[in-house]
């Protein structure tokens, strides 16, 4: 076969995943070539909070994610995971890492891991993580190319064994020959309307935004079925809080992040394009698996009942700061930011919100039924949730939904404002199945030679999710693509 590049190990993506296998299969004596298609590398992990949560024994952990995978997963895999998990601070300090170990957390879910869950914290966000990754790539001088987006496998049709690649960079047909193997790292598909549209929810991709790397388009899922593999845990998503629609349209990644979740006096609701509120304001939505109100199907109208869905507010809420979380908002609050879009400078929501008015992303009304008017709902409907709302707020008590006390305040400040509702997915679970040695199966749970995936492309949940797991498992399972691609007994020339 020709070659443009040849080496043992073809890393395909690099985010923690990918250097963590570059690292392991350099350390076991593989030469390594890491293909990124994007012109910086990290992935999700350099824009995540870099949360790792850890059980503190394998029996406790097993039990636990055993739970969280309601059946997804086979009694081996979940062992694996637990021992995984539960060995992150050993590879920590192989890897010569400093990290704190925090006082032990509320889980996620379920109740039965309560105390018994500690977070680790090496640095405010991923992307000091990942910097401390690329700088140990780079020690290893393992080659990294970017711009190169790997277009199919090349496969033995009679061995089914996994060659290598064929990628283009910079507009330039080129061939990898990987002579033990090739590992796929390279997320999700957020990015890819088609896929979630196919696997999640049809008529509704135009109103969700990812809040993680542009990189994730599918390739993986691409490029492991057409050599064979298996998908699972496709329907596996995690959702994010509300984003601004028309700007994250604009830019193409959430921007506005976290809508209705500063806290300050004033008035907000969310109200659906009938004028009529659908859920509680304050409710959880990030990585929820609750059905979210704001896609509830209306099967009779065969439409999503509350879409469009905007958030209101009156001008004190407005006067009193951005209405969206910015970055020194972030910087002050936790250490780091987070999110491909304030990370990488693409858009910072204005600290006294006129630049969105301006570009009319935040609209404008002096009286309720200029608003009703300028969000297509009816005013007569509009004015009569505004009145129950009110009531609500002078009671302290929202019958309807049960929003929180605390965050009620009258609506009654104009003039009025309104933004349209994004939803911002933070990332997807599903990819190429895969056994606990990260090789990639086929339709009947065969391996298909020399390929490998690891991370967020083909994760171990594939139902309940606990925060703060994502990002250890890209490390703990990079870790071991790496070991198990490097063993493989090299082609011949």
């Amino acid at each position: 076969m020709k070659k443009d590049y040849d080496v043992d190990v073809l890393i395909v993506g690099y985010g923690a995943a990918g250097a963590n296998a570059a690292i392991a299969a350099h350390d076991a004596g593989a030469r390594v070539l890491i293909a990124e298609k994007l012109d910086v590398g990290g992935g999700n992990s350099a824009v995540c909070a870099g949360a790792m949560v850890i059980p503190e024994s394998i029996e406790a952990a097993i039990a636990y994610y055993r739970a969280l995978s309601s059946g997804t997963v086979g009694e081996e895999m979940v062992r694996a995971f637990a021992e995984a998990m539960v060995g992150i601070p050993d590879l920590l300090s192989r890897l010569g890492l400093e990290f704190t170990a925090g006082p032990p957390i509320p889980p996620s879910f379920p109740s039965m891991m309560s105390g018994r869950l500690k977070q680790i914290h090496i640095d405010p966000t991923g992307e000091n993580g990942f910097r401390f990754l690329d700088g140990q790539v780079k020690d290893r001088k393992i080659e990294i190319l970017t711009d190169t987006q790997v277009k199919t496998l090349i496969q033995n049709p009679e061995t089914r064994e996994i060659l290598g690649a064929k990628a283009q960079r910079n507009g330039q047909d080129i061939q990898l020959l990987a002579r033990k193997g090739v590992i796929l790292t390279c997320g999700g598909y957020a990015y890819n309307p088609a896929m979630l549209a196919n696997f999640n929810f049809p008529g509704a991709t135009d109103y969700i935004f990812s809040w993680g790397s542009p990189g994730n388009t599918g390739d993986g899922i691409s490029l492991a079925s057409e050599a064979g593999a298996a998908l699972w845990h496709m329907a596996a998503i995690e959702w994010g809080r509300f984003c601004a629609r028309e700007p994250s349209k604009k830019f193409g990644t959430a921007i506005g992040y976290g809508l209705g979740r500063t806290k300050r006096a004033g008035s907000y609701m969310f109200v659906n394009k009938f004028g009529e509120r659908f859920m509680a304001e304050d409710a959880l939505l990030s990585h929820c698996k609750e059905q979210l109100e704001i896609l509830r199907y209306d099967h009779g109208n065969a439409e999503y009942r509350n879409l469009p869905a905007y958030m209101i507010f009156d001008q004190t809420y407005l006067s009193r700061g951005p209405i969206a979380p910015t970055a020194q908002m972030l910087r002050t609050k936790r250490g780091g930011i987070v999110g491909y879009c304030l990370v990488n400078k693409i858009y910072d929501w204005s600290a006294d919100n006129q630049a969105e008015l301006d570009e009319g992303w935040v609209l404008q009304a002096e009286t309720v039924a200029d608003l009703a008017n300028k969000i297509g709902a009816r005013t007569d409907v509009l004015e009569k949730t505004i009145t129950e709302f009110n009531r609500a707020c002078i009671e302290r008590c929202d019958s309807l939904f049960g929003r929180n006390e605390k965050t009620l305040a009258p609506f009654e400040t104009p003039p009025y404002f309104a933004v349209e509702l994004g939803l911002s997915l933070v990332n997807t679970q599903g990819g190429p199945k895969r056994n606990v040695n990260c090789q990639v199966l086929d339709h009947n749970d065969g391996v298909i030679p020399r390929l490998y995936a690891a991370g967020e492309l083909g994760s171990f949940f594939g139902f309940l999710y606990q925060v703060g797991s994502n990002y250890p498992e890209a490390w703990a399972f990079g870790q071991i693509a790496g070991k198990m691609a490097a063993t493989e007994t090299p082609l011949s020339e």
